[in-house]
């Protein structure tokens, strides 16, 4: 029976390796076998790619991509169709080394940390830096007048780390450049950090952007260029060739003119633009593993800067503590709704009739959609017209907390129900005749059973709602999953950031039942068998 574990163990990791390594084909093989030329591209980037209204990509980039797919199916003799693989800047470099897609053509700027990690070809296609789109009235003088302001930007954009650690300001980084317009327009932000070209064609074309402008010159101006997988030397000199011949035919000229974008001149690689300027080093209690992650990363690839580079490691420490701040301020919050939620449905019929409404809305719809409904929907008609500072409840950590210590609070209602009817009826009797009141009886006799009974159920709610606070990301909370994107956009370690994103999440979980453990043996009633 061991052996036959042994081998069928042993055939398991011979198909993983299988399925993991895959054949060794080029490219261009790859290409010419399936038919079909895959791209990687952000098609939420007006006029760069973009969808028509029946759903076809379509813009600068993929007309681009279109002139790649005819000259590689002349050069490989074989008709090839075209796919548009929509990526976001977390994920595109994750989809190329997989195979997903065979380069990327984006609004990709090259940078030392890329470069690392795939090859870039030469010249680029495009170039932009950044812009701050803001109100009229906004007054803004310079970039070093925005340190401690808070400004809106997109996750994966290569200005957030940047523009943070040069000038100090806040980024309130969102899914899409659509949640992160609508935020400004909802004055979240002082403005929206954007690309040069995506501002200004904005503001051109766009209904309902007349009171906006571009408040400060373009900085951190950087090429775009296609990328392929590390190691493809055929697949990357012929797109050279193709890339060379864009400029030189005036393609690229035509195509600029032809959708309204300044012109730019072909640019070299860049040298350390985007380099962060860190002069602090990682929080103390970090410190004696900083050398040996380092030389984990130079030695063999596995990059975990937070414990090595100071802003990241800041980021990622401030991530967690504000998960924390989350969780413990929603655990306490929940409780608190189940508990008057469980006594009132014992009240009066119409308000047994607006708990039990609550408690269906509450569990029967996506707690993602109740964040956009409060923070989008009610959180900006709070915020309508007003121009002051944020109150709390308009906020986005002040919503995030409302709106999951309401949804968890509704499955707390039941289990304290629950609880509190598993309490006998024998020992509401028996407190009754020792002349116990109503107040007494519930403080002394009935809550210390009922909450002893609900434990269980009550500490897997409260174990749900710690995994529950990462919805937060969704509307900008920089909680510990808002921190991991952000770096792993910047850094493109996405394996080792969610590792350390699940050992952060199992850490809260071991504090949680340790809690529980202690709260257990608190309630513990010797010759009460719940």
């Amino acid at each position: 029976m061991v052996g036959g574990l042994r081998h069928g163990l042993a055939a398991l990791v011979l198909l993983a390796l299988a399925c993991a390594v895959p054949a060794q084909a080029s490219t261009l093989q790859r290409i010419a076998e399936r038919g079909v030329l895959k791209v990687c591209s952000n098609v939420e980037n007006r006029p760069f790619a973009y969808l028509s209204p029946s759903g076809q990509a379509q813009g600068f980039n993929i007309e681009l991509f279109d002139d790649l797919r005819q000259r590689l199916s002349a050069h490989l003799g074989v008709p090839l169709a075209g796919e548009v693989v929509s990526t976001s800047g977390a994920n595109r470099v994750p989809f190329l080394q997989q195979g997903r897609c065979d380069l990327i053509l984006t609004g990709f700027s090259v940078t030392a940390e890329r470069q690392r990690l795939v090859d870039f070809v030469f010249p680029g296609f495009y170039a932009s830096g950044a812009v701050l789109l803001a109100r009229r009235e906004q007054a803004v003088d310079s970039w070093q007048g925005l340190r401690g302001q808070t400004v809106c930007s997109s996750h994966g954009s290569v200005y957030n780390s940047a523009l943070a650690e040069r000038y100090g300001v806040r980024i309130l980084a969102f899914a899409g450049l659509t949640e992160s317009a609508q935020a400004l327009r909802d004055r979240r932000c002082v403005g929206q950090v954007t690309d040069e070209a995506v501002a200004y064609l904005r503001l051109r074309d766009t209904p309902g952007w007349e009171g906006f402008e571009i408040k400060l010159p373009a900085i951190l101006e950087t090429p775009w260029s296609m990328a392929v997988a590390k190691g493809d030397g055929e697949f990357h000199a012929l797109l050279e060739g193709y890339a060379r011949d864009w400029r030189d035919s005036g393609l690229l000229y035509r195509l600029e003119a032809r959708y309204g974008l300044p012109h730019k001149a072909a640019q070299a690689a860049p040298g350390s633009t985007l380099e962060l300027l860190d002069e602090r080093g990682v929080p103390w209690m970090w410190q004696p593993l900083e050398n040996g992650f380092r030389q984990l990363y130079d030695e063999h690839g596995w990059n975990f800067p937070v414990f090595y580079e100071g802003w990241t490691a800041r980021q990622f420490a401030q991530g967690i503590l504000i998960t924390l701040q989350l969780a413990l301020a929603c655990m306490l919050a929940s409780s608190l709704i189940g508990l008057a939620g469980a006594l009132a449905m014992d009240g009066p019929r119409p308000l047994r009739w607006l708990v039990r409404g609550y408690v269906e809305l509450l569990r029967n719809t996506p707690s993602l959609a109740q964040l956009y409904f409060l923070y989008f929907g009610i959180g900006s008609l709070l915020r309508a017209g007003s121009a002051t500072e944020l109150p709390w409840y308009a906020s986005a950590f002040g919503l995030a907390a409302v709106c999951i210590s309401l949804h968890y609070g509704a499955f707390a209602v039941e289990i304290l129900r629950s609880g509190l009817q598993a309490v006998p009826r024998a020992t509401h009797d028996a407190a009754l005749a020792l002349g116990y009141g109503r107040w007494n009886r519930l403080r002394h006799i009935t809550l210390p059973i009922a909450l002893r009974a609900s434990l269980p159920a009550l500490g897997n709610n409260l174990v749900q709602l710690i995994k529950g606070t990462s919805i937060a990301y969704a509307v900008a909370v920089p909680e510990v999953l808002y921190s991991a994107q952000e770096i792993w956009s910047e850094r493109n370690n996405v394996v080792e950031m969610m590792l350390l994103v699940l050992l952060s999440y199992l850490g809260l979980m071991a504090l949680l039942a340790l809690a529980l453990a202690a709260v257990e043996r608190r309630l513990r009633m010797p010759g009460v068998q719940l």
